[in-house]
């Protein structure tokens, strides 16, 4: 039973997390042809510069949205053999699994940190809370993206360590932030040698969520 729960959580999790945020948006709440942004962070950009303020507002609705939905169902699958935080933590892995690599998208996918700090919540609100915090203050210091996603991961990461007691729920969170940190991976080389670009926001949003926009200082 515990196997089939897991297995049905995994498949509506990913499902969810493969949805494009920016197609979604563009296609509910905006009414265009979802085919202006592909499903990766250069389609993220593109729509962030056509509707600036208010499609950053919508985005993050939606990405919340299409987290809480199958984490909630997780936990309630899982609820049936009492095990919910095991089925919180392992729908929100699938999530960011499906957000970073989709399959139907050739495994080129978007950013999944909201995803995560979102779906934390369900799991342990410290290691949320956490995150979000360090985020934030990272970012008004440096303005660096990446830097602060890192390093709001290795916050949730150590506050996971100290506060959740089950093994099992421990261990997926750790996996969870494993993904963050390989979508970041790119960033990485830039940081050290101090060539990634800050973010400031401008009316036209941003460089800031596509992967190609430092390629060339490579």
């Amino acid at each position: 039973m515990t196997a089939l729960l897991l297995a049905v959580t995994a498949i509506i999790a990913y499902s969810f997390g493969s949805l494009s945020s920016p197609i979604l948006s563009s296609h509910i709440y905006f009414h265009e042809n979802i085919l202006n942004y592909s499903r990766d962070n250069a389609g993220i950009t593109r729509f962030l510069k056509r509707h600036g303020r208010k499609g950053v507002a919508v985005l993050c609705l939606v990405e919340i949205i299409k987290t809480v939905i199958p984490v909630l169902i997780g936990g309630l699958l899982m609820l049936i053999v009492d095990h919910a935080q095991i089925g919180f933590a392992f729908a929100l892995f699938c999530v960011v699994l499906g957000t970073n690599f989709p399959i139907l998208y050739n495994f080129r996918g978007e950013h999944s940190l909201l995803a995560m700090a979102v779906g934390c919540f369900f799991v342990s609100g410290e290691v949320a809370f956490a995150g979000i915090v360090v985020f934030v203050v990272v970012y008004i210091i440096t303005r660096y993206i990446s830097f602060s996603a890192l390093s709001s991961t290795f916050i949730m990461f150590l506050v996971t360590m100290m506060s959740v007691d089950d093994a099992i729920v421990r261990n997926i969170l750790l996996l969870t932030y494993l993904l963050v940190v390989i979508e970041y991976r790119k960033n990485i080389p830039r940081l050290l040698r101090k060539k990634e670009k800050k973010f400031r926001y401008k009316e036209d949003v941003t460089y800031m969520f596509d992967d190609d926009y430092g390629s060339g200082q490579n």
